[in-house]
């Protein structure tokens, strides 16, 4: 599989992830366990291929679908929004 085609899945991934993952704490452990798995995969993949995917070139997208999960894991949250007390 081409390497345009391969980017082209990992965009539309990345969309849908960031769309459609809503709740805090997903967003914020599935780019922390991206983000790990990606850079592990970095080093250990190198030019492997599976199923006709570079496992190289997923970890590196893994990295970068993790970090924007990461960094934007609280945008679906209200603004001003706090925990309820039990008074």
């Amino acid at each position: 599989m081409s390497e345009i085609t391969q980017l082209v899945i990992a965009l539309v991934v990345s969309f849908l992830l960031d769309r459609f993952l809503k709740p805090y704490l997903l967003r914020k452990w599935l780019g922390v366990a991206l983000v790990a798995a990606g850079g592990v995969g970095c080093f250990v993949a190198g030019q492997n291929r599976l199923l006709g995917f570079d496992l190289g070139l997923l970890s590196a997208f893994a990295v970068a679908i993790g970090m924007g999960l990461f960094m934007k894991r609280r945008r679906f949250e209200e603004v001003g929004e706090r925990k309820k007390r039990a008074d």
